[in-house]
């Protein structure tokens, strides 16, 4: 037998093999001019439910294809006290007469909510719930030496405390949003590249220099071991005009963001997993997030 001949014909198999799997890969990821059966019919079924539903869509449908597993998360656990002194630091501009922050005790009398620990600090106050969400407040008419701090003026301070501040380190920027009551920015957290939805932050900001400083922060502890493929961007804007369409009334209104990523409300727990989900983003405002494994609506 003539092996360096049969050799070589492995070796330009093997080639002919794997540039074959690539070319599949390529097509798979939207590189290509190949349609995966039903493909077709599921963009002309969303196609008829949007219109039925008085929605566009003005944003591009994600690739799908993908396999992936819960996450397991714990809740952030603040030091209440060090984030108060760095509150204080950045929006008081350095001052030195700290006023120990008091627990419990409004100056109003006002009387405590439960499983809320207040803290009142000069003229700030930091709520903090029992599931490690921490609420800041502030209102302008009551802080004398900002008298002339308008809004506008009062966010880029509160943005500097978010890149200077430790605990707050990995948040990133997602998008704003213009309301009645002022610019509310989002913040989101990630991690190993896909958006954390779970962690968030808030800022409101109002016309008049008040704002409400909302905060809530995961520590992902890594991904289970069983992966499984998610539902395709298409079924998920399907599940999501279903779930939709029962509750308000058919409308016009643009879809203007579709992700995947990770969410879970939280819990007064030491662990949990969350699944992936498809974030849909309304122009008015509005955010779903719909299981990326079973298509349900999470609340």
């Amino acid at each position: 037998m003539d092996f360096s001949r049969a050799r070589t014909v492995l070796i330009w198999v093997f080639l002919f093999l794997n540039f074959f799997l690539l070319d599949q890969i390529w097509q798979g990821e939207g590189g290509g001019s190949y349609i995966f059966p039903g493909w077709q019919e599921e963009a002309s079924r969303l196609e008829t439910a949007l219109q039925a539903a008085g929605f566009s869509l003005e944003t591009t449908l994600p690739r799908g294809g993908t396999r992936l597993a819960h996450l397991v998360v714990k809740p952030g656990e603040p030091a209440v006290e060090e984030f108060i002194y760095s509150v204080w630091q950045v929006l008081e501009n350095g001052r030195e007469d700290f006023p120990m922050p008091v627990p419990e005790k409004s100056p109003n009398g006002e009387k405590g909510v439960a499983g809320r620990k207040s803290y009142y600090f000069g003229d700030y106050c930091l709520h903090a719930e029992k599931k490690g969400l921490l609420v800041l407040e502030a209102n302008k008419k009551n802080i004398s030496h900002q008298k002339n701090t308008s809004g506008g003026e009062m966010l880029p301070v509160l943005q500097g405390f978010i890149r200077k501040d430790p605990f707050l380190k990995g948040f990133i920027y997602d998008y704003t949003q213009e309301t009645q009551q002022g610019t509310v920015v989002h913040y989101r957290q990630g991690y190993e590249g896909f958006p954390l939805y779970g962690g968030f932050l808030e800022l409101m900001s109002g016309k008049e220099g008040d704002f409400v400083f909302t905060l809530y922060r995961l520590e992902p502890l890594g991904f289970a071991a069983q992966t499984r493929e998610v539902i395709s961007p298409a079924a998920s804007l399907l599940r999501f005009l279903e779930v939709y369409e029962t509750n308000q009334e058919p409308v016009k209104k643009s879809i203007i963001d579709l992700a995947l990523g990770y969410y879970s409300c939280g819990y007064d727990a030491e662990k949990w997993e969350i699944p992936p989900v498809w974030r849909i983003r309304l122009h008015n405002g509005e955010v779903y997030y719909i299981n990326a494994f079973t298509g349900h609506l999470e609340k």
